[in-house]
């Protein structure tokens, strides 16, 4: 059994994630839509489909995490990480790492031109994704039966700002990890 307050965090943890990615993509469908053309797997001429679709997923799925309580939207959205999980490791075997995951906020800055704070491909990226599916099952989990006080209301609103800034630092960290490894590749 998992705790209410739990399960609560989460549901709004992975609603902001999924929103807030959702938009990202959507407001600059030409950026993503490189990003997407770069990985290589969708077939030529399919870009502005799958941006499209992705976004609304997204989108889809953070609404359904706000108001929905069925067992399917962890699970939906499980499939979608792990689609992201397949498709970033896919070239990672290829050896293409210098590729933009489209994961990370920094990059859609909306200047077209701007790559500073990109997340490059890496297996940091396959462990943050494992790490998120992993989140996800547990709030499949049957639900306890506890009422929800004003505490947990505060517990709640901690966390998530807490779970927010871990976040932000993992991408930052990613995203420094990358700045790094090209700064040591140039002056080696």
């Amino acid at each position: 059994m998992i705790d209410p307050v739990i399960q609560l965090l989460i549901s709004l943890g992975f609603s902001l994630l999924f929103v807030v990615s959702g938009i990202h993509k959507l407001s600059n469908r030409l950026r993503f839509q490189e990003i997407i053309d770069a990985y290589q797997i969708v077939p030529l001429g399919w870009g502005p489909f799958v941006v499209v679709k992705i976004g609304i997923v997204e989108l889809t799925l953070g609404a359904a995490w706000l108001i929905g309580n069925s067992v399917l939207i962890p699970l939906f959205s499980a499939v979608l990480l792990n689609i992201y999980i397949i498709a970033i490791s896919i070239n990672l075997f290829r050896g293409r790492t210098y590729i933009d995951c489209g994961c990370g906020f920094s990059g859609f800055t909306g200047a077209q031109e701007n790559n500073d704070g990109i997340q490059q491909l890496s297996f940091s990226l396959v462990g943050r994704n494992f790490s998120l599916v992993g989140l996800l099952l547990i709030s499949v989990l049957p639900i306890s039966n506890r009422e929800i006080g004003v505490v947990d209301y505060l517990s709640i609103m901690l966390g998530l700002l807490s779970a927010f800034f871990i976040y932000a630092a993992t991408n930052q960290l990613l995203s420094n990890h990358n700045a790094i490894g090209a700064w040591r590749n140039v002056s080696g």
